[in-house]
């Protein structure tokens, strides 16, 4: 071997034993990293354990110690204490705020029955909401370990099924003044200034009810155990009307607002709050006995619920959730006239049989008879609703049927309902120049789906409807063909107000600022008719 090999063989050994070096080197570098970043961990995870551990035993220290509270109390506070982070918050205080100056549970309202009463029992049938009707997947619950959805999802049948009142518990419905056939009168007034601060949500249990009124929370509280007999926002209250008179016996219609709180803490309020309730009753006009009374919520739309609940979704915020879905049935019904306790020996805790079915309405139909106040049970329910709704003076027919009125009278039809439309400036407006309908998302997918030749004109307008709307509520104008030729959204409606329209409010009549944006997006829509 010469010495250049021997060179060379040198030099490649070194060069070995330096790339194992190096390689060594590298390993032993990476698993000094792995196990400082495996410390790192550990450390950060006994420092937070012992910050929590610290802060819960000061807190604990402070405010929970079971040695020093009654467990009443404590059972309370933790109740009421949503996040478990043992304080209360604001939001967590205002439920037990709004109970505090209350003097009774709202549910333990008790009406005695007198031996010298007429008996009547009442009958409550409930089926729940059909759930592939709603908009969100309420199998699952969102990023928490409370189900804001369990009380609904459990409500499947009504809280009392039958129970027994007194004929003249149900005094409350008629009228305060000199019975006049016809004009309706309020039971429950609601708020009639239109910018009224809503009522707060943040709530579990109904206010204190007057004596007038625990009949109407009586048979609410029979589908469940919290309603609310006067809601948060408008519309609000209870609105009857004498539709007939027969002899001393009044035949009255009436229509309700209200609404039920599902959940109790430390659940968030969960609030279900039906379309309307509607109903009849035929009694005395002493309210000595009752012949009829049916309450129920109309089941003739596709959607007649809404529900609106806060959703825990990390972190120190809840945010709302809002949806409205279809419920089959909800409806209470007398089971037979009322019998009187002295003559028949009942007691008033026996429940009457419920009469046969052709045989009661047999019965009712000798009250139906025609007048020249109502034609048919609609124009009854139609004046209650103006009652509720001023806007309602102006005729909003169904959307179909609007877009015929408007071929037939050359006007164009305003599309959709917003409370701005009590103003009379916008009544005037829409009377002498437009045909007014409201429709529901749900309602026009099902017009525009319909493509049969007799109803392809429907279809078309109804997709032009769709096209231009906007979540949460759209008015738009629309010419006989669908076309959109003007739309506001509710969100820019009620947008703030800027310095130019400030200015205009202050020089003009003193209309309010929402009122003159409607009335410019209708004379707006003029103007481009033109």
């Amino acid at each position: 071997m010469t010495n250049n090999d021997l060179r060379r063989r040198r030099k490649e050994d070194q060069s070995s034993t330096s790339v194992e070096d190096k390689s060594k080197h590298s390993k032993k570098t990476f698993r000094q990293y792995i196990i400082l970043f495996g410390i790192l961990i550990i450390l950060s995870v006994i420092l937070f354990t012992i910050v929590n551990q610290l802060k819960i035993f000061f807190i604990h220290d402070e405010t929970l110690d079971d040695k020093y509270y009654p467990s009443e109390i404590l059972y309370l506070f933790r109740k009421h204490d949503r996040d478990n982070d043992n304080y209360l918050s604001i939001d967590e205080f205002e439920p037990i705020a709004s109970q505090l100056g209350q003097k009774k549970v709202p549910t333990d309202y008790i009406q005695p029955i007198l031996n010298t009463d007429q008996l009547i029992t009442i009958n409550a049938f409930f089926e729940p909401l059909n759930f592939s009707t709603i908009t969100k997947d309420f199998r699952h619950t969102y990023f928490t370990n409370l189900d804001e959805l369990q009380s609904l999802k459990l409500w499947k049948q009504p809280y009392v099924s039958r129970l027994n009142f007194a004929a003249r518990h149900f005094k409350s419905f008629l009228p305060k003044q000199r019975i006049e056939i016809g004009k309706p009168y309020w039971i429950i007034e609601g708020n009639k200034q239109q910018f009224a601060e809503h009522l707060p949500s943040n709530r579990y249990y109904p206010p204190d009810v007057s004596h007038e009124h625990i009949i109407f929370h009586r048979l609410l509280s029979m589908f469940h155990p919290r309603p609310f007999i006067f809601t948060r926002f408008p519309a609000q209250g209870t609105v009857a009307v004498v539709r007939a008179r027969h002899g001393s016996l009044l035949d009255i219609y009436f229509r309700i607002h209200a609404e039920f709180q599902l959940n109790t803490p430390p659940y968030h309020p969960f609030w279900y709050t039906p379309g309307l309730f509607q109903g009849r009753l035929i009694i005395r006009d002493d309210a000595s006995d009752l012949t009829y009374f049916q309450m129920y919520v109309p089941n003739d739309k596709r959607l007649n619920v809404d529900m609106e609940w806060l959703v825990e979704r990390g972190g120190s915020s809840a945010s709302l959730e809002v949806d409205i879905g279809y419920m089959p049935r909800m409806e209470l019904r007398s089971a037979a006239p009322s019998i009187n306790m002295n003559e028949t020996g009942i007691t008033s805790e026996q429940l009457i049989t419920s009469m046969n079915e052709s045989l009661y309405d047999s019965l009712l139909k000798s009250f139906n008879t025609i007048d020249e106040n109502f034609k048919n049970e609609k124009e009854i329910y139609d004046l209650l609703e103006k009652k509720f709704y001023p806007f309602k003076e102006v005729p909003y027919y169904e959307y179909r049927q609007a877009f015929k009125k408007a071929e037939e009278t050359n006007k164009l039809v305003h599309t959709v309902v917003l409370w701005v439309l009590e103003s009379s400036a916008v009544l005037n407006l829409l009377r002498e120049n437009y045909i007014s309908t409201w429709a529901l998302v749900v309602d026009l997918k099902a017009i525009m789906t319909n493509q049969s030749n007799d109803a392809i004109k429907d279809s078309q307008r109804a997709k032009h409807a769709l096209d231009n709307y906007a979540f949460p509520v759209e008015s738009m104008i629309q010419q006989i063909d669908g076309t959109v030729i003007s739309k506001i959204n509710a969100n820019d409606l009620l947008e703030t107000y800027s310095k130019a329209e400030q200015f205009l409010n202050v020089v003009s009549n003193g209309m309010d600022i929402t009122v003159q944006r409607y009335v410019h997006f209708l004379e707006q829509a003029l103007d481009r008719q033109k």
